[in-house]
């Protein structure tokens, strides 16, 4: 299950809400579809059921613990099966251009680096961010309540500046190759180093971020350049700043 927070028009107002990505192709509001859920099965106050039970916000449904996570991975194959209907509206499900992802997390209890060192939360960005400089890149760990680790997203880190990815992955084995992509320059690594690492416990909305990968140097940018980072599970482009002139990637 992918996770993620996305922000859309609607007339003159705005939606920020937590959003997974369906089959084909959408962005399933599941808040929005838990009340509907709940109110075709009878449920009183169906639209407060469904803010306990499947919030709009990432950070409250990882205060709810494991269950909550349980709660709204049912209200997602509700989803998924309404759309393999047919008749799934796009009010409860949004085609992607209509809407702009955020980074997953946009605003965590705490960001810490994996030496212990606390990071200025309101300095995080998401996808399409612009960095002064190149940045380190890996992946975060956001916790759950309980101590126990929700899952991972991409993650860059750049002068005390972090960029979280789109999407945060729950309850799947991280695997597969690491992706980074500057002008015609190409660099890869295995996420495979991240098995096995000992996670700290972590409080409900806390990221972490884990050591960055080990990559090869990339050459000079030019400023403006775009720095793609793609996985198996998500794809984060960054934009350089004018301070940019030097790639490295560690």
């Amino acid at each position: 299950m992918r996770l993620g927070t996305a922000l859309w028009n609607e007339g003159a107002s705005e939606r920020r809400a937590l959003v997974s990505p369906l089959s084909d192709g959408r962005f399933a509001d599941l808040n929005r579809i838990e009340r509907v859920r709940l109110a075709k099965l009878g449920e009183g106050s169906p639209d407060a059921l469904a803010e306990a039970l499947a919030p709009p916000s990432l950070r409250r449904l990882l205060e709810a613990g494991p269950r909550g996570l349980q709660r709204v991975k049912q209200t997602l194959a509700y989803a998924e099966k309404w759309s393999r209907r047919g008749d799934l509206p796009d009010t409860l499900a949004l085609p992607p251009e209509r809407a702009r992802l955020l980074a997953c997390l946009p605003r965590p209890g705490t960001l810490r680096l994996a030496n212990g060192a606390h990071l200025d939360r309101l300095r995080l960005l998401g996808p399409g961010a612009w960095l002064g400089a190149s940045p380190e890149v890996g992946l975060a760990a956001v916790g759950l309540a309980g101590g126990d680790t929700a899952g991972f997203c991409l993650a860059l880190h750049a002068e005390g500046v972090v960029v979280l990815g789109a999407w945060l992955l729950v309850g799947e084995p991280i695997g597969g190759d690491l992706f980074l992509r500057a002008d015609t320059h190409k660099r890869h690594a295995s996420l495979e180093v991240y098995e096995g690492l000992e996670l700290p416990p972590l409080r409900a909305g806390e990221a972490l971020l884990l050591p960055p990968l080990r990559l090869r140097a990339l050459p000079a940018l030019d400023p403006g350049a775009d720095l793609e980072v793609r996985s198996a599970f998500d794809a984060l482009t960054v934009h350089l700043g004018p301070e940019a002139l030097h790639g490295t990637v560690q």
